[in-house]
């Protein structure tokens, strides 16, 4: 199995308002490689309950490459792979609009989502959100960090997979 976990940190409600981008590719069912960034957003506004819940401000990202400077590299990181995310519709839409802003073109990448599978895997959970998944299956997290959340995710994406793989057999 082979996919690349996205997760996204916005600065208000616009969701071309990326602020960071936590990327991990995925080969045979190990964490190969990791790319994380801070991104300057198109504008300087940062709701102040966005800042409490991730930490970043417009200081932090003042040094920062735009989306548009760092989409190389992600795009080179992604390649053909297939994007997986927790509630993929917040992150695909962040990933479309952003894009969209900067007048990139939207790559064909089919998108999975760890929710949807852990819902599946996992019927009796509590609920669903990253960090009670991560927590019933120990995983370590510093939730709201683009790279953890990331890391998180496909790691639950792996472990929903294998059980849903046993569950079949």
């Amino acid at each position: 199995m082979q996919f690349t976990a996205i997760d996204f940190e916005t600065a208000n409600n616009d969701a071309a308002s990326a602020c960071a981008i936590g990327l991990v590719k995925v080969i045979e069912d190990r964490v190969a490689d990791t790319l994380y960034s801070l991104i300057k957003p198109p504008t300087d506004y940062f709701f102040p309950m966005f800042i409490d819940i991730h930490g970043i401000d417009a200081d932090a990202v003042k040094d920062a490459p735009s989306f548009r400077q760092f989409w190389p590299r992600a795009a080179a990181f992604i390649g053909d792979d297939v994007l997986v995310a927790h509630n993929y519709s917040f992150d695909k839409r962040v990933f479309e609009s952003t894009l969209g802003h900067y007048g990139i073109d939207n790559p064909s990448n089919p998108w999975d989502c760890s929710l949807a599978l852990s819902r599946r895997a996992w019927p009796n959970l509590r609920a669903y959100g990253l960090d009670i998944v991560a927590e019933f299956l120990r995983i370590d997290l510093n939730h709201h960090h683009a790279l953890d959340d990331a890391k998180a995710c496909a790691l639950i994406y792996i472990a929903a997979t294998k059980m849903m793989t046993r569950a079949s057999d």
